[in-house]
């Protein structure tokens, strides 16, 4: 990777980077990164507790407007010139032309989340990303999206446990289910990542596949306990809508149900906004006409803390623990001739120990935006190093649950040690039931 372009830089393109140049510098391979910013001086605060010759190794392009570059990138010709790969860490508004720059320029592509809620997506339950599939495969480039910790390495898992079953004889998988933690204990209210977002997508209601078919739910309706490891206690889950619902549809779309749901301290705290209509879009008579409580509350509502804050917070104790978990359960049917054995495969990940990245070049990562962005490095890294070693293994546009298969048992084996070593444990177990054929 001589060098890798990234559109945004923040709490996750920031860690994405750190590890990156760590997985780089650990082959002895130089790699430059270029990042394109609104604000240079708003994002060197995210250089924070850089590892040694990471700085040396980043170059600044600012640009209040994106489009500048995408209009006319001849104009930075130098900057791009052997650009490997181009990432977008910033909004899914700005996928497909990167997406189209990357083809021009013969680069790979990588981005974190996708434009869900568009009426071609909703239609068609096809990502806008891939519409670039045949121009990447044509051109023998590949472009990885939906990566992180979750959407991403969650994928990651289902893919690697039903890869491995492929030789369960007969087993036809009937529903992915998929459980997120996201808690925080704190003295102080501290969001992991961006309110605002939260709140744009509660005007989107939560969606899931039933019978096949995308189906809406109310928000914080449906909800459940789920117990994860190492939580110590159950945690009540809400559905959302989130990427691995449409990607996992694609990839099994005879699984009859897929549902994400996601639960914690920061869920808890947008329900209450949520119940106690703080959320709401009605127009409140005392203020300036059109002002609604939302609209308050938006303005009012904290931002992300800065990353020294965060050091600052976790030192004094003010931010006593953190947990991010995703749990995947796969209910598998094997029909025999007098009974149907029913398995539930569980697979999934923790992020437990948050403290211990204090004094690491992490330190002032969120609990959130830690595991995002070395799943999504980590993911990337290995992909590339697939392609490299044979280009026609793999391109087009790829999902995360396609690449286990890709890179077959052992590359997927070091792919979790790489993780593992960065402080990100994995969970599995199985669980059978068999019943007569006759029993519903």
């Amino acid at each position: 990777m001589k060098k890798i372009v990234f559109f945004g830089f923040g709490a996750v393109g920031s860690v994405m980077v750190r590890c990156l140049f760590e997985l780089s510098a650990r082959e002895s391979a130089q790699v430059r990164f270029v990042l394109v910013v609104r604000s240079v001086e708003e994002a060197q605060p995210y250089l924070f507790r850089a590892p040694q010759g990471m700085t040396d190794a980043v170059e600044f392009i600012e640009m209040k407007d994106f489009s500048l570059l995408f209009r006319d990138p001849s104009a930075y010709k130098e900057q791009l010139l052997d650009a490997a790969i181009l990432v977008n860490t910033s909004i899914p508004d700005f996928n497909a032309a990167i997406l189209k720059l990357a083809t021009e320029i013969g680069a790979h592509y990588c981005d974190l989340a996708s434009d869900m809620y568009n009426e071609q997506t909703l239609a068609t339950l096809q990502f806008p990303q891939q519409q670039f599939n045949q121009e990447l495969m044509s051109r023998d480039l590949f472009g990885l999206i939906n990566v992180g910790i979750s959407p991403g390495v969650s994928n990651f898992l289902i893919g690697e446990k039903l890869t491995q079953l492929q030789d369960f004889s007969g087993a036809v998988v009937r529903d992915i289910r998929l459980y997120l933690l996201e808690n925080i204990t704190s003295q102080q209210i501290v969001f992991s990542w961006s309110p605002k977002v939260a709140m744009d997508e509660l005007e989107e209601k939560p969606r899931s596949i039933r019978d096949g078919a995308l189906v809406t739910i109310e928000p914080f309706s449906e909800s459940l306990a789920y117990e994860f490891p190492h939580a110590g206690a159950a945690t009540e889950q809400y559905p959302i809508y989130q990427e691995e619902v449409l990607s996992l549809h694609q990839t099994y779309p005879m699984a009859a149900s897929i549902s994400v749901s996601s639960g914690g301290s920061e869920v808890e705290l947008i329900k209450n906004l949520f119940q106690l209509n703080l959320l709401s879009k009605q127009s409140v008579g005392c203020i300036d006409a059109g002002m609604s409580v939302e609209a308050i509350v938006r303005m009012v509502l904290p931002g992300m803390k800065s990353p020294q804050k965060i050091e600052q917070l976790l030192q004094q104790g003010v931010i006593k623990s953190a947990q991010f978990a995703a749990m995947a359960e796969i209910t598998l049917e094997t029909k025999k001739t007098r009974e149907s054995v029913l398995t539930t495969e569980s697979t999934g990940l923790s992020f437990h120990r948050y403290a211990e990245l204090l004094d690491t070049p992490y330190s002032g990562a969120t609990y959130i935006s830690y595991p995002t962005g070395v799943g999504a490095a980590v993911l990337l890294f290995y992909t590339y190093k697939l392609w490299q070693s044979d280009k026609t293994k793999l391109g087009g546009i790829l999902r995360a649950e396609e690449l286990p298969a890709l890179l077959g048992a052992a590359m997927t084996d070091v792919v979790k040690r790489e993780l593992s070593a960065y402080k990100i444990d994995f969970i599995s177990h199985t669980h059978s039931l068999t019943k007569k054929n006759s029993e519903k």
